[in-house]
């Protein structure tokens, strides 16, 4: 990672040494100027261009060099998000099983009370009241 910044940033760092070994005042761009390389006919640049370039050149930078910083952190979150993944399937099978579970209970309820005889309401009415 460090190889790839500094392989990026080293051609940057070079013209801009040469462009301020260079700097001279041009009056056709009102303020200083910057030329790489000292050649007739040539026209240089404005100290605000060069500035801008640079700073954008290092917003970007920085953003990639995040980005890369932050790869362990993306790969730790695939992993987990895989895991949840596995988990939420096994949570729905479970789910399923107890819900089925729940119906044999009920029905099994069901088919117990089915079986009982039925009280009258009169001895219901008795069985209430030696209750109290």
């Amino acid at each position: 990672m460090k190889f790839l910044q500094y392989l990026i940033i080293l051609p940057f760092a070079i013209i801009a040494i040469l462009a301020a070994s260079n700097a001279e005042i041009c009056p056709e761009l009102k303020g200083v100027c910057f030329q790489t390389v000292n050649m007739e006919g040539v026209e240089g640049f404005k100290l605000e261009t060069v500035l801008a370039v640079f700073f954008i050149f290092g917003y970007i930078l920085g953003r990639i060099s995040a980005w890369f910083g932050y790869s362990p952190i993306r790969r730790a979150l695939r992993m987990q998000r895989k895991a949840n993944r596995a988990l939420n399937k096994e949570q729905a099978k479970l789910t399923e099983t107890v819900s089925g579970l729940k119906q044999d209970i009920e029905k099994a309820h069901r088919e117990q009370t089915a079986g009982a005889p039925k009280k009258g309401w009169w001895k219901s009415l008795k069985s209430s009241k030696k209750g109290n």
